[in-house]
C-alpha cells in the first residue's frame, strides 16, 4: 500500500518521539540507579544547622495526658539543600525509654524497644528526596514523661544528577522542538495544499477562458482546428528542454494557446481565401498580432501572453511585423511561439497548399535560422522534429482535429510539469 506525504510524516514524527520519549525515560531509570557516594549526617532540630546538605524542623503539634503516661505529635519536615538526590534514606530517632509508637504517617516507621531507636524508611512515593525538595511527615508516640527530640539521623545513597538531568533537559528540548517542527510542516503542508488547490481554480478559470477563444479562432479558421493546442505543447516542449523554470514553461504554454486570438477579428473572406491574398488582404491578416495584443491588454496575470499574440510574427533579422523587432528584443516567448508556429503551419494541410514532408519542414527551418528564427531555438524544434515528439502530439490532438465538437481543453489536457502540480 502506498502511502501519502502526510501519512509519512506523522510516522517518522512518531518514531522519533517514541525513540526521544524512551531515552528520556532510559536516563531518568539510569539517574534513579546510579549512587555516586553514600551519605549519613546528624541534623539538629533546633534551628543550628550541622549539614551543609540536609536540614529538618519540627513542630510539636501536641501534647496531651494518656493512660500510661504523655502522648506527643511531632510534625518533621526535612529539606534536601544539596545538588545530589538521596535515595533509600532512613532517618534514626532516639526515644526515651519505654516509649511506644502510637501512630505515623508519611513514612514507614519501627521501634526498637531494645535500643531505643525509632526507624524511619520512605514509602512508594518518596523513596528518593530530590535535590532541592523536601519531604514531610509525622509520628505519635506515648512516653514516661514529657520529651522533645533535638536531633535526628539520617543517611542514604546520593545520586549525582547534575550530568543525567541536563540530558534530561536537551531530551526535552529535542521533544519540544520535534512538536514545533512537525506542527509548522502540518500547517505548511496545509498552506501548500489550500494554494495548489486555489491555483487549480485559477487555472480552470483560465481554461475556461482560454476554451471560448480557441473556439472562436477554430470557428473562424476550420483548417486550422487544434493548432493553437498543438503550438502550446510544442512551444512548452521547447521551453523545457531549454531548462526554464516550472512558472515560464506554464506561461509559455498559454501564450501558445492564444497566439492567434487576433484572428477572431479577420473577416472569415479573408481568413479562408484560397488564392492570392491582395496587399489589403494581406494586412487585415497581419492585423491580427495588433488585434489580438489588443484583446490581451487586461490578461496581466500570465505574463508574457500578450507580447506572444503581438509578436509571435516578428522576425530574428527585424523584417516581420507588426514593429520590426529585431534580434533578442523580440520577446522570448515570442520567438519560442515563432518557431512552433511556423511548423506547425509547415506540417498541416491549408486552404491554399499541402503540407511538407519531414526533411522539407526541418531544411526550411534550419534555413530561417538567423533570418527568420532564433537559431539557439531552432535546434531544439529539430531534434523534437528527428525524436518523433511533434508525431506525439499530432496524435493526442488528433480526435480533436477530427471532431471540433469534441474539443474542449481541460487541466488534463496540460501536462503536470507544465501546471506546477508534480506529484
Amino acid at each position: 500500500m502506498k502511502l501519502g506525504k502526510t501519512t509519512k510524516l506523522v510516522i517518522v514524527f512518531l518514531s522519533l518521539f517514541v525513540i526521544l520519549f524512551v531515552a528520556y525515560y532510559t536516563v531518568d531509570i539510569i539517574a534513579n540507579n546510579y549512587v555516586s557516594a553514600s551519605y549519613e549526617e546528624n541534623i539538629s532540630l533546633t534551628g543550628a544547622r550541622l549539614s551543609d546538605e540536609f536540614y529538618s524542623s519540627m513542630t510539636k503539634a501536641a501534647t496531651w495526658e494518656s493512660a500510661t503516661g504523655y502522648a506527643s505529635q511531632f510534625d518533621f519536615e526535612v529539606y534536601n539543600t544539596g545538588n545530589s538526590n538521596l535515595s533509600n534514606w532512613i532517618i534514626k530517632i532516639e526515644l526515651p525509654s519505654g516509649s511506644k509508637l502510637e501512630n505515623y504517617w508519611g513514612v514507614e516507621a519501627a521501634f526498637d524497644e531494645s535500643s531505643c531507636f525509632l526507624y524511619l524508611k520512605p514509602t512508594y512515593y518518596n523513596n528518593v528526596i530530590y535535590s532541592g525538595e523536601n519531604i514531610v511527615f509525622g509520628i505519635i508516640v506515648t512516653m514516661d514523661e514529657v520529651f522533645t527530640p533535638t536531633e535526628i539521623s539520617i543517611k542514604g545513597y546520593k545520586i549525582s544528577s547534575e550530568l543525567t538531568d541536563m540530558i534530561k533537559r536537551i531530551i526535552l528540548l529535542l521533544i519540544i522542538v520535534l512538536i514545533i517542527v512537525f506542527v509548522g510542516l502540518l500547517v505548511t503542508r496545509v498552506n501548500v495544499r489550500n494554494y495548489k488547490e486555489r491555483q487549480r481554480n485559477d487555472v480552470k478559470i483560465i481554461l475556461q477562458s482560454m476554451n471560448t477563444f480557441i473556439n472562436f479562432i477554430d470557428a473562424k479558421d476550420p483548417y486550422t482546428r487544434g493548432h493553437s493546442r498543438r503550438v502550446a505543447m510544442y512551444a512548452a516542449e521547447i521551453a523545457k528542454r531549454m531548462g526554464l523554470s516550472e512558472d515560464e514553461i506554464q506561461n509559455i504554454y498559454y501564450a501558445g494557446l492564444l497566439h492567434d486570438a487576433g484572428k477572431i477579428s479577420v473577416p472569415d473572406a479573408v481568413l479562408n481565401k484560397p488564392g492570392k491574398l491582395s496587399d489589403e488582404e494581406r494586412k487585415a491578416i497581419q492585423n491580427h498580432t495588433v488585434a489580438g495584443g489588443k484583446m490581451l491588454l487586461q490578461l496581466s496575470s500570465l505574463r508574457g501572453v500578450r507580447e506572444t499574440a503581438l509578436y509571435h510574427h516578428e522576425r530574428y533579422d527585424g523584417t516581420g511585423y507588426p514593429d520590426g523587432l529585431k534580434g533578442d528584443i523580440i520577446p522570448l516567448y515570442a520567438r519560442i511561439v515563432g518557431v512552433a508556429d511556423s511548423y506547425d503551419a509547415m506540417s498541416s494541410n491549408r486552404v491554399y497548399r499541402r503540407h511538407l514532408n519531414k526533411d522539407e519542414i526541418i531544411e526550411e527551418i534550419q534555413k530561417g535560422a538567423g533570418t527568420q528564427f532564433d537559431p539557439s531555438i531552432v535546434k531544439y524544434m529539430v531534434d523534437m522534429i528527428n525524436d518523433g515528439y511533434v508525431n506525439v502530439v499530432k496524435m493526442e490532438t488528433a480526435e480533436a482535429d477530427d471532431d471540433h465538437e469534441k474539443f474542449h481543453l481541460t487541466e488534463d489536457d496540460i501536462p503536470g510539469v507544465y501546471m506546477g502540480f508534480q506529484q
